[in-house]
């Protein structure tokens, strides 16, 4: 049983991850300059220059989301709710 629970948690992370690029790189072309260079060209340089900032930005995010460990979740859902749909006004 935990075997399938694990299965299906690494499934579901995957599919997450997958759909998650997938909008990223339909909003941007610099991203999806970088994907078909992941795909069919150099990928040990372009993974490279992709984790990059991502690190930085990663440690920002959950350094932030941590500073509201203790708040009501619904009050934190929301203002996530709103950050994503504040950021997506600006792309249309």
């Amino acid at each position: 049983m935990v075997r399938i629970g694990r299965a299906t948690e690494a499934v579901l992370n995957v599919g997450a991850l997958s759909i998650i690029v997938a909008g990223v790189t339909a909003m941007n072309d610099d991203v999806r300059r970088h994907i078909v260079n992941v795909i069919a060209g150099d990928r040990a340089a372009e993974l490279s220059i992709i984790s990059g900032p991502a690190g930085r930005v990663t440690h920002t995010v959950f350094s932030t989301i941590h500073g509201f460990v203790g708040s009501d979740a619904t009050l934190v859902a929301f203002g996530v709710g709103a950050v994503v749909l504040f950021t997506l006004m600006f792309r249309s």
